[in-house]
């Protein structure tokens, strides 16, 4: 049984761009669905809800974390090395792949930290047919380039990696054949939510094909 009230142990805490990293915790519970989440933070302090980072079949917990200005669970976790203890709440959610049916083709889009639930979707889906299409501020926040290789980075700011799209997801999307898709998951923050679920309705995609989970 889960026990919500001793803590879990660290493995690992490793940089993945300037301000980001993953953090490696012990499972503790038998079973989740990839795109689920989980409260995370020091034992007895303030938790924050983060997407599991990790596959279902992984021995392990993963989450990808952004170290933000001012946070203070994200600078708590930044710190944390093997051996250190956090507090870890039961996963929950409903970002799963339950509703796609086998031989779908389909779309995820993501902006910054919001691709971590695609990877836990990769990891345990290898077979699917998926073409993921992630956006970001600076190319050294690309952090599907570690799992995702055929993705579609779009990068908004001023300096460019090679193959990267100039854009926002947004102006990609625009662009871009969608009629393929049969199904379309998004994660990230608010904006990009509001502005791609209508844009891909107009572009022909039933509401009820469209999922999405927001960062704020």
């Amino acid at each position: 049984m889960f026990d919500l009230v001793r803590p879990t142990r660290v493995l690992a805490n490793r940089a993945l761009g300037p301000d980001s990293f993953v953090l490696t915790m012990e499972r503790r519970f038998p079973s989740f669905q990839a795109g689920q989440h989980i409260d995370v933070g020091l034992p007895g302090a303030e938790t924050r809800t983060y997407s599991l980072y990790s596959g279902e079949g992984d021995p392990h917990l993963e989450i990808l974390v952004r170290r933000v200005r001012g946070g203070t669970v994200s600078s708590q976790l930044a710190v944390l090395a093997a051996g250190d203890q956090v507090r870890v709440d039961r996963p929950r959610g409903k970002f799963t792949l339950r509703q796609a049916l086998p031989g779908e083709k389909l779309l995820f889009v993501a902006t910054g930290t919001g691709i971590a639930p695609f990877r836990s979707f990769l990891r345990s889906r290898p077979d699917l047919d998926a073409t993921l299409v992630h956006g970001v501020r600076d190319p050294e926040d690309d952090y599907g380039a570690e799992f995702a290789p055929s993705r579609v980075l779009c990068v908004s700011g001023p300096q460019l990696s090679g193959g990267a799209f100039a854009g926002r997801v947004t102006a990609w999307l625009e662009e871009a054949d969608l009629g393929a898709f049969s199904r379309a998951y998004l994660c990230g923050n608010a904006r990009m939510i509001f502005e791609v679920f209508p844009l891909l309705v107009d572009r022909g995609m039933e509401e009820h094909r469209v999922h999405t989970e927001t960062y704020f």
